[in-house]
């Protein structure tokens, strides 16, 4: 009986809900590299998910007179805000964190059906892909990013984005500075920066791998931002199951 007394006080705590949210915007952040790498180098220099990279390609585009390369980012931009607004208008956060979680888990499913409707499309068009099944892909992808924006925005209450990395690089290296100028206490700025660095990390081997795998003409590539996405989606599901069996205070 003591031998079972001490396994049960050696056991370990439970692993907090926001640790799986944490590890679900990593996957999120692994799927926004790769769509990014993919849509760049495969349909013709845009972004799905960097709307800023996207803007700068549109001005690019614009000032050269390339009316084509314009549209496409256009397209991109148009899909982003519709997927934005389309999540935006479909969850459901101001009934409690019970509901808020489920509102998540419905973006997420919405975010793959976009996904694996972009990527089979993509998967039955000649290489490269042109015309109406550009844009079909285009802008299904990109609506897919745009509701994954949300959905991240709704995960977590600390600013942590999937498909912005400029302002968790501001946040990373203010956190940095003020710990080595002895302004923040100890331990505060790794605590708060692991997330940031967690989900730039993510984007960052999502991006590689995708770059990697398209320069070995591997055809399958398209579809690993949908297994990423599912992947989220899983870990999603175990923080809400983890919420519900935390003990009630």
């Amino acid at each position: 009986m003591h031998v079972a007394g001490s396994r049960a006080e050696r056991r370990l705590p439970p692993v907090p809900p926001r640790c799986y949210d944490h590890v679900a915007l990593a996957w999120l952040s692994f799927a926004a590299g790769c769509t990014d790498v993919l849509t760049f180098l495969k349909l013709g220099d845009l972004f799905t998910s960097a709307m800023t990279g996207n803007v700068a390609l549109l001005a690019i585009s614009a000032g050269r007179g390339q009316t084509l390369a314009a549209s496409r980012s256009c397209a991109a931009l148009f899909g982003f805000a519709l997927g934005v607004a389309l999540a935006t208008g479909t969850n459901a956060l101001r009934y409690g964190l019970q509901d808020v979680r489920s509102g998540i888990r419905r973006l997420l499913l919405l975010e793959l059906v976009l996904l694996l409707g972009s990527t089979a499309l993509w998967s039955i068009s000649p290489d490269p892909v042109r015309g109406p099944a550009l844009y079909g892909i285009v802008v299904l992808s990109a609506m897919s990013m745009g509701v994954q924006a949300v959905a991240a925005r709704c995960i977590t209450s600390s600013g942590i984005s999937t498909v912005v990395f400029t302002t968790a690089l501001i946040h990373i290296v203010m956190a940095t500075t003020r710990t080595l100028a002895g302004a923040n206490p100890a331990g505060a700025a790794p605590n708060s920066t692991r997330p940031h660095l967690a989900t730039l990390a993510a984007y960052v081997c999502g991006a590689v791998l995708a770059g990697l795998l398209v320069s070995q003409q591997v055809s399958e590539a398209i579809w690993m931002p949908a297994f990423a996405v599912l992947a989220a989606l899983g870990f999603q599901g175990i923080s809400v199951a983890s919420q519900r069996a935390a003990p009630k205070l």
